[in-house]
């Protein structure tokens, strides 16, 4: 069976989504858009072409600087177009991590790869967690992505700091789920281990 091309195109929180593929065989592109400042993003699609998923691939074709979260700060790495990683550590942004970009301008970034689907899960431990959904849908957190950890709270950036929605088990998140984007990043803050699993097959 041929691969077929998956459009998926983050402009905002806007998304086009047409797909009608086998499991294994879901490839195509999505187009992030970047604001002047900080963006909270990550990797929606996995590059199996070799250094697909690193930093250089995903990011070199801009000027920027990416901030990855250790568990008590950030590590830098900084790109120029055209020259790639100019300082810092290359490193895989694989799906399921969330990392902030920094533009000094508006630009984007076109990320290719392919769509993850069937049994993802994201490990959450005590604390911030700079995370996304390792399959490339966009919805409720709940309903749509399956998050929902009790105690927890999904903070989402708004270009200036953080929104806070809170999650209690029986009671769903108490201000309503965030709506979260392909590509959109976001920070899982909670009082304990947990799994983010999500299932999806996709229609043949």
């Amino acid at each position: 069976m041929n691969k077929n091309l998956l459009a998926l195109t983050v402009a905002a929180s806007a998304l086009a989504f047409s797909a009608s593929a086998a499991t294994s065989n879901i490839v195509g592109y999505v187009k992030l858009a970047l604001k002047k400042g900080n963006n909270l993003v990550s990797n929606p699609l996995n590059n199996t072409n070799t250094d697909g998923n690193k930093i250089s691939s995903l990011f070199g074709s801009i000027d920027c600087s990416v901030l990855r979260w250790t568990g008590s700060g950030f590590n830098t790495t900084d790109t120029v177009a055209g020259a790639g990683v100019v300082s810092g550590d290359d490193f895989t942004l694989a799906p399921g991590e969330a990392v902030f970009v920094a533009v000094t301008a508006d630009s984007s970034v076109t990320l290719v790869g392919e769509a993850l689907t069937g049994t993802q899960t994201v490990a959450i431990k005590k604390g911030n967690n700079f995370v996304a959904s390792k399959i490339p849908l966009s919805g409720a957190a709940d309903t749509v992505l399956g998050l929902g950890i009790d105690g927890s709270s999904v903070l989402t950036w708004n270009g200036n700091g953080y929104d806070s929605f809170d999650y209690v088990d029986g009671v769903g998140y108490l201000t309503g789920a965030p709506n979260i984007a392909v590509g959109q990043g976001i920070v899982v803050s909670a009082t304990t281990d947990a799994t983010w699993s999500k299932t999806f097959t996709p229609a043949p």
